[in-house]
Order: structure tokens, then sequence, then C-alpha cells
């Protein structure tokens, strides 16, 4: 494990459901977070509530790429280092190729990809700095194996493998470690909109016969961020066995 106290991470989408997680398990850890959120100021203040020191809402948005730079700043001049990214914030909307809108299609791919390389882009100059940077993308089970109704989502997904192993190539060998997990359903506000007929056919068809919990998620999110030192390009499916 990493044991630098004063690591620096932004997580992205880290005020709420797995990115929460992933924000307390860090400052568990005693590092420095920049905990990114869109429009839920009050839900990252309540984890800066916890810990003062450690937690630094910043706000980013998916959807508006000038705001990379401007996030990547902020930490920068709050901390004067950026050490690590942990990449979780996306969106998602399902339908049948058949009958989703073209332009939503497109979009919920659009934003999963370029959010993700922009805030990437952005931090490379302030991670090339660090003793020991690392980036994880948090994609999903769904871009490894697929779902019906979630060709946009699967698409988006499986993109960002394809990005993560693309990226870990450009910088290995400046000491950049690129990751990715993908998890498998997890219980947050996102997938409470999941019906609870696709719901019951998920937990049937994962080994574990449950779904996952944000702080499982979390630690493994954390775990290919701080420990996985001799990991890159490598993709983490933390899914109870349902891609199995």
């Amino acid at each position: 494990m990493n044991e630098t106290a004063d690591r620096t991470v932004l997580v992205t989408g880290g005020s709420r459901g797995i990115g929460a997680g992933i924000t307390s398990e860090l400052v568990a850890r005693g590092r420095r977070v920049a905990c990114g959120y869109r429009a839920n100021r009050e839900a990252a203040e309540k984890l800066r509530a916890d810990a003062p020191e450690r937690v630094l809402p910043v706000h980013y948005d998916l959807a508006d790429a000038g705001t990379a730079t401007t996030v990547v700043d902020t930490v920068l001049e709050h901390w004067g280092a950026l050490d690590a990214l942990i990449l979780n914030a996306g969106t998602w909307n399902g339908g049948k190729l058949s009958t989703m809108d073209p332009l939503e299609w497109w979009r919920v791919v659009e934003l999963n990809i370029g959010g993700v390389a922009a805030l990437a882009r952005a931090a490379l100059p302030a991670l090339r700095a660090s003793d020991d940077p690392s980036i994880v993308i948090v994609s999903s089970v769904i871009g490894v194996i697929g779902h019906a109704g979630d060709t946009a989502y699967a698409s988006a997904k499986a993109a960002l493998i394809g990005f993560a192993r693309s990226l870990a190539k450009e910088t290995g060998r400046d000491g950049l470690r690129v990751n990715v997990l993908a998890p498998g359903f997890v219980d947050t506000d996102m997938t409470a909109e999941v019906s609870a007929k696709a719901r019951d056919g998920i937990e049937r068809a994962t080994v574990l016969g449950r779904f996952g919990t944000v702080p499982e998620i979390a630690r493994a999110a954390v775990f290919l961020s701080e420990d996985a030192t001799y990991c890159t390009g490598s993709v983490l499916t933390a899914d109870g066995g349902w891609s199995i």
C-alpha cells in the first residue's frame, strides 16, 4: 500500500453513491481528496464536514469539457499536487437501439467517454510530476458482457476499457498506471431506476446471489489506485460473478 499520507486524489462523482464510498475510503487512509460533484455541492460539503482538512469539494461537469482544466487548477492551487485520478462520474440512459432516440443514444456515449478523456488530458502534466501517479477509470461489467436495452451505455463503458489500455501504453514509461474497475450491479441512486424484473434477472445471474455494496466497490477502486503497483491496463471485474 502507498503510505504517503499527503497523497492527493481527485474523485469525480465523488459526492454520491460509489464515488462517496471511494471518497470515504481514501479519507480513512489519510488521503487528501478532491471530491468532484456536478450539482449536489451539499453532499460534497457533508463529506468535507467529517474531514475538513482532507476533503475539498470541486465542481466537474462531464458535459462541459472546460471544467476539466478548471478542476485540475483548483486542486493544484489548493494542495500543490495531484497524484491520482479516480474517474467515477458517468451517466446512464437505457433503451433498445430500435426505440431509443438517436440523439440521446449518442449523448450517453459522448458524455461517458468524452468527460473521462477531457479530465485525463487536463491532469496528465500534474500526474507526470507525481512520484506514484495513477488513473482508475470506473467502467461497468455491462461494457464487458453487454446487456439488452443498454447498447449506448455498454458502448460507452466498453470504449473506456480501450481508452484506458491505450493510455496505459502511452504513459507507462512515465510511471503512470492506468487501470479499469468494472463493477457489477450495486445498489445506488443510479441503479434505483432499474425495474424490479431486471433486478431479479441480474441477481439470479450473479454467482454470489446478491448485489454488490458501495464499500466493496470503493475498496476495489482504492486497491487499483494505490495497492496494485504492478498493474496497468488491467480490468478488475467486481461483479459477484455476473460476467462468468
